[in-house]
């Protein structure tokens, strides 16, 4: 015997199999929820790797010497300066 929960659920499925009658009722109904899915999806992979990336930011920060990388950015900056400063020899 199921429980009034069960109970519950298995109505609301019974009513949305009803809506065999109701086509453009069922399809709301599955617009809606892929809409609720898609939504919730976004929110909570945001959240999830926006703590993921603050979490590694911290731990790469106390790992990695950063002025070494800012050296090699340095470098390559001047690089591209030089290269844009000579110009292309397109005739």
């Amino acid at each position: 015997m199921p429980n009034f929960d069960e109970q519950r659920l298995i109505e609301a499925i019974e009513n949305v199999r009803r809506d065999n009658h109701h086509p453009w009722r069922y399809i709301l109904f599955t617009f809606y929820n892929g809409i609720a899915w898609g939504l919730g999806m976004t929110i909570g992979m945001t959240i999830v790797l926006g703590i993921v990336f603050y979490v590694l930011g911290i731990i790469l920060s106390h790992m990695i010497n950063f002025p070494v990388i800012g050296f090699y950015a340095s470098e390559l900056i001047k690089l591209l300066e030089t290269y844009v400063k000579a110009g292309p020899k397109i005739r």
